[in-house]
């Protein structure tokens, strides 16, 4: 692939991610103007396994656009993953072990009076999310595979030490 094409997909990628990014803007916009209790809207889409799955398509991109050193594109994906929680309509249906394990994630960061476990996600998923694209941006895979690979088993030891016996149900996503 020549120069000239590699730079015309990325700027054809960068307005597909807006025209996505204004989507999202749409239907949280529409939500808010509805009434709807935006923190239980979001919460109820969240449920949506596909929000869970969606996930590493942001991330992956987000890192081979660092290696590129592309600082939008990395910026758009991450804007698309934290935006996706609530791109999917809420389930009519929630498998048992999934509710019980949002129930316990949503009582931890949500319902306790201490806004330290809620403080504590957001520093570990901000040094992570910096640590893979610092690694990427170094143009050093492997260090970037090794962040990926212990991001994934710290949330599974997180969910499996911490979630009251429901943290099974994180683990397969």
């Amino acid at each position: 692939m020549t120069k000239t094409t590699s730079a015309k997909i990325d700027v054809v990628l960068l307005w597909i991610i807006g025209v996505i990014l204004v989507y999202s803007a749409i239907i949280f916009t529409s939500a808010f103007f509805s009434g709807a209790d935006m923190g239980a809207w979001v919460w109820d889409r969240h449920q949506n396994l596909f929000s869970w799955y969606s996930r590493p398509l942001f991330i992956i991109p987000a890192a081979y656009y660092a290696y590129r050193r592309k600082i939008w594109h990395v910026l758009g994906f991450m804007l698309l993953l934290a935006t996706s929680l609530f791109w999917f309509a809420a389930p009519a249906s929630t498998d048992p072990a999934i509710r019980e394990y949002l129930q316990w994630e949503a009582d931890l960061f949500f319902s306790n009076k201490s806004k330290l476990p809620l403080l504590g996600l957001i520093v570990a998923v901000l040094i992570f999310l910096f640590s893979l694209f610092y690694a990427f941006w170094q143009r050093n895979p492997w260090l970037g595979l090794l962040v990926i690979n212990a991001g994934t088993v710290l949330k599974i030891i997180v969910s499996l030490a911490l979630g009251e016996g429901t943290g099974a149900a994180a683990v397969l996503p």
